[in-house]
């Protein structure tokens, strides 16, 4: 077996995020399609990505991006919607444009440049019950080269419908506000020296660091232009680390109680400010319910000394004419959330200030980075979350 990486891109709620889910598949099917869409029933945009399977040791992008002739949503009421190229291989709906009803069922079409047509399952949207809690156990461990270290274990608890079936995915989106400081950017041919970021609204002048002044190309002169950082405070989302689903033989009642959503590190970053908890429930029927435990399977089994030999994913897609290999999945979610904040004050224990090894004495304080950049495999932006409180 070789191992590929997947990039897969899911619309939930109002928000696109990326899910990077890894999983082992045969080496047969090394360049498959790979398609990856979702539909709720919260308004539009939906986003459809398409992409190349490779091997985890191409040295290429992940999931190299591919584009298709056309893409097309439909339900069983006759609705129907083309999908807009954004880039390469990411095409949406319009804002106002088709939008998920539970009780439809959905499915895409896929139409290649050369000829070949793909078409997916219809797929059911289920109601979505509700979250009824998020609660937290705040736990300390001890890590074998460093100081006491802490973190949050997050719960839920949450139920269904009386007509909804009892398969669920749950998404937790753990998002935090930080500020870093990229005037103290490492210079790349001289680590132990800094050079300000252009965004810092920091520059050298007379020796010193200072704020307000950049070069100016015109003049060829470091000047004064009263300007601030705009890449110091970001607002940035961790990945997340498997996928989480019910499953019907845990909740013959439709409740569930204790279910554990992951683990939340507590440290300078995370807690610079507040972290929000937000916990996405979306419903799923069976055939996309058994494709999102195949992949919380694989990533349980990672590592382990009886991990079980892995097949191919299962998919709901399908070419017309069998003549091409595709993975991923096109699903209908009808989708609800809830969110806790928490904060550097929620648990008052000592953190770890990071130093900069370079300075005597070291600066003591947040990364010398650009924030957007600061924090590799997360997702980093200066824009406020809309819904952000406090």
């Amino acid at each position: 077996m070789k191992r590929f990486f997947i990039f897969f891109v899911g619309w939930a709620l109002t928000d696109a995020c990326v899910d990077r889910i890894n999983f082992d598949i045969p080496g047969q099917f090394s360049n498959d399609l790979v398609v990856d869409g979702l539909i709720t029933d919260e308004p539009g945009p939906y986003t459809v990505k398409l992409s190349r399977s490779i091997k985890v040791d191409d040295t290429r992008p992940l999931g190299i991006p591919v584009n298709a002739k056309s893409i097309s949503i439909h339900d069983n009421a006759g609705n129907s919607e083309t999908l807009n190229k954004i880039s390469t291989g990411f095409y949406q709906t319009k804002p106002d444009g088709i939008q998920g009803v539970i009780g439809r069922e959905y499915f895409i079409r896929i139409e290649m440049d050369d000829g070949n047509i793909f078409e997916s399952l219809p797929d059911k949207m289920n109601p979505v019950g509700a979250i009824d809690s998020i609660y937290y156990d705040f736990e300390s461990y001890q890590p074998e080269t460093a100081p006491t270290a802490y973190r949050y274990r997050i719960y839920i608890d949450a139920h269904n419908t009386p007509e909804g079936s009892n398969y669920f995915r749950w998404k937790f989106n753990g998002t935090y506000e930080v500020e870093t400081l990229p005037q103290y950017t490492h210079c790349p041919d001289s680590p132990c020296s800094y050079c300000p970021t252009e965004c810092s609204g920091y520059a050298w002048v007379d020796g010193e660091l200072k704020k307000g002044y950049a070069y100016n190309p015109k003049t060829k002169k470091v000047e004064y232009f009263g300007l601030e950082c705009t890449c110091c405070r970001c607002w940035v989302t961790a990945p997340e680390a498997k996928p989480k689903v019910s499953d019907l033989q845990i909740s013959a009642s439709g409740k569930f109680v204790k279910v554990e959503m992951g683990t939340i590190p507590v440290n300078f970053y995370t807690f610079f400010e507040k972290y929000r908890v937000e916990i996405l429930q979306m419903s799923l029927s069976r055939v996309s319910f058994d494709y999102w435990k195949a992949i919380e399977s694989q990533k349980d089994a990672s590592g382990s000394l009886f991990q079980p030999i892995t097949g191919k994913i299962p998919t709901n897609i399908f070419e017309k004419n069998n003549a091409q290999g595709v993975q991923g999945i096109f699903y209908a979610s009808a989708t609800t959330k809830k969110q806790i904040y928490l904060d550097k004050n929620t648990h008052r224990v000592e953190i770890y200030v990071p130093l900069d090894g370079c300075t005597v004495p070291w600066r003591a304080g947040a990364i010398g980075k650009d924030c957007r950049i600061a924090f590799p495999g997360s997702t980093s932006t200066t824009q406020k979350p809309e819904d952000w409180k406090f």
